[in-house]
C-alpha cells in the first residue's frame, strides 16, 4: 500500500520548483498527471533520455494540452472534476485570464486543493514582479548571510528558494489541506511564496534579530564562522574541511584529534581571539590533505567533514546504504541514475515505479479512460487543442 494512492494529482508546472512538490506525492502514490506544452529535449539528448533522467517527470504520465484553446481548456476542466489537487506556477492572473484559475476550477470541483506557488504570493505590491531563486534570498535575507565575511555574499544554487522554499512547502501546504478536507468537506487554496518559505527557512536568525536586534552579517553569526568551533578550512590538496564541534564534548574530542588541548575553553571566543585562533587552525589544516583529515577523525565523537563534490557524494557508503541514489534500467537509454527518496516511512515507503515519459505521451491513454474516443482524440489535436 502507498500512503497517497487515493489521490490524483494534476501538476500543471512551468519549471521544476512546484514539479518536485509534485513528484513527492507521486513516489508515495499519488497518480499525478503532467498537463505540458510542447518544450523540446535539453541539447544533447533525445526525449526518452530527457525524461527518464529527469527525476520531476518520475512517477507521473503526460498530457499535452493547449489551455488556451477553448477545446483544450474544456479536456481540462474535464480532468478537474475527479481530481483531488491542481499544482501551478504560472505569474498570478495568468490561470484565471485562461480561465482555470481558483474560482472557476472550484466551481467545478469544490473538493479541489490549488495550489499557486509564485515569487512573492499571490497579494501584495510585488506580487507581478519576475524573479528567479537568486532574487527571492536576497530580498528574504538570505543571502546576505551566505559567503566569507570580508567577500561578496556567494552563489548557493536554486535549493534554498526553488527547491526548499517553494517545493517543500508546497507540499506541506498541500497535504495540511488534504487533512483540512476530511474535516471540513472542502477544498481550498493554498498560496506558496518562495519567498516566505526562505523567510521561514531562516527563523532562527529572525528570531535572533527580534528578541536582540542585532542585524546578522556573514562570516559574523555563530553558524557562518564567527565562532572558533564553526568553520571551514584549506587543506593542503586545496580541497576543504568542515568543523561543526560546537558542544563543549565535542569540541574537547576535536582539540585532543589535533593535538591542542590548550584550546578546549576557546570554542565560542570571538571577536580578535577567534580570528588569532582561526588563522593558527589554517595554517594546521594546510599540512594535510582532505582525506588525511577525514582519516584522523574517522571513529571520533567529533563534529567534521570533508566538503564533497556530487561525483563523490553519490558514490558515499552512507548516501548508497540509505538508497538516497537509484538505479534503473531503461530499455532505450540504459543505466538512469536518479536522486532517491529522502522520507522513508516504514509502513508505507514512497517507491520510484515509472521513470518519465516524452511529453504527451500519455495523452490518448489519459483521454480514453476519461470516456473520449479516438475520434475524439484526433480531432482535439487536428485542430491545436493538444499543442
Amino acid at each position: 500500500m502507498l500512503a497517497l494512492d487515493h489521490l490524483k494529482v494534476l501538476d500543471v508546472s512551468r519549471g521544476y520548483p512546484p514539479a518536485y512538490s509534485a513528484m513527492f506525492l507521486g513516489d508515495f502514490g499519488a497518480e499525478v498527471i503532467r498537463v505540458d506544452r510542447p518544450e523540446p529535449a535539453m541539447p544533447g539528448l533525445t526525449s526518452e533520455a530527457h525524461s527518464a533522467f529527469n527525476p520531476w517527470q518520475r512517477n507521473k504520465k503526460s498530457v499535452v494540452l493547449n489551455l488556451k484553446d477553448p477545446a483544450g481548456r474544456k479536456v481540462f476542466h474535464r480532468m478537474v472534476e475527479t481530481a483531488d489537487v491542481v499544482i501551478e506556477n504560472n505569474r498570478p492572473g495568468v490561470m484565471k485570464r485562461l480561465g482555470c484559475g481558483y474560482d472557476d476550477l472550484m466551481k467545478i470541483n469544490p473538493r479541489l486543493i490549488y495550489c499557486g506557488c509564485s515569487g512573492f504570493g499571490q497579494d501584495g505590491p510585488y506580487v507581478t514582479r519576475p524573479g528567479h531563486d537568486m532574487n527571492y534570498i536576497a530580498i528574504a535575507g538570505a543571502l546576505s548571510i551566505i559567503g566569507a565575511r570580508d567577500g561578496a555574499p556567494a552563489f548557493p544554487s536554486n535549493f534554498i528558494a526553488d527547491m526548499a522554499g517553494c517545493g517543500l512547502h508546497a507540499v506541506i501546504g498541500i497535504l495540511t489541506a488534504i487533512i483540512a478536507r476530511d474535516k471540513t468537506g472542502k477544498g481550498q487554496y493554498v498560496d506558496i511564496s518562495y519567498t516566505d518559505g526562505v523567510m521561514s527557512l531562516m527563523m532562527s536568525d529572525f528570531t535572533s534579530y527580534f528578541m536582540h536586534g542585532h542585524v546578522p552579517k556573514r562570516g559574523e553569526t555563530g553558524l557562518t564562522g564567527g565562532m572558533v568551533c564553526v568553520q571551514v578550512y584549506k587543506c593542503k590538496d586545496g580541497e576543504y574541511f568542515t568543523v561543526a564541534s560546537i558542544e563543549k564534548h565535542l569540541w574537547d574530542t576535536f582539540c585532543d584529534c589535533i593535538e591542542r588541548p590548550d584550546l578546549k575553553d576557546k570554542s565560542h571566543v570571538m571577536g580578535e581571539e577567534k580570528d588569532r585562533i582561526v588563522a593558527e587552525l589554517t595554517e594546521l589544516f594546510l599540512t594535510k590533505t582532505r582525506d588525511e583529515w577525514g582519516a584522523l577523525f574517522e571513529g571520533k565523537e567529533v563534529c567534521v567533514g570533508p566538503v564533497l563534490y556530487v561525483n563523490e557524494t553519490a558514490e558515499n557508503p552512507q548516501v548508497r546504504h540509505r538508497d538516497m541514489v537509484l538505479e534503473f534500467d531503461h530499455p532505450k537509454v540504459g543505466k538512469v541514475r536518479q536522486m532517491g527518496i529522502p522520507i522513508k516511512l516504514s509502513e508505507t515507503p514512497g517507491s520510484v515505479r515509472s521513470l518519465g515519459t516524452p511529453l504527451g505521451s500519455d495523452t490518448d491513454e489519459v483521454l480514453l479512460d476519461m470516456g473520449y474516443s479516438q475520434d475524439d482524440i484526433k480531432r482535439l489535436r487536428d485542430q491545436g487543442a493538444m499543442g
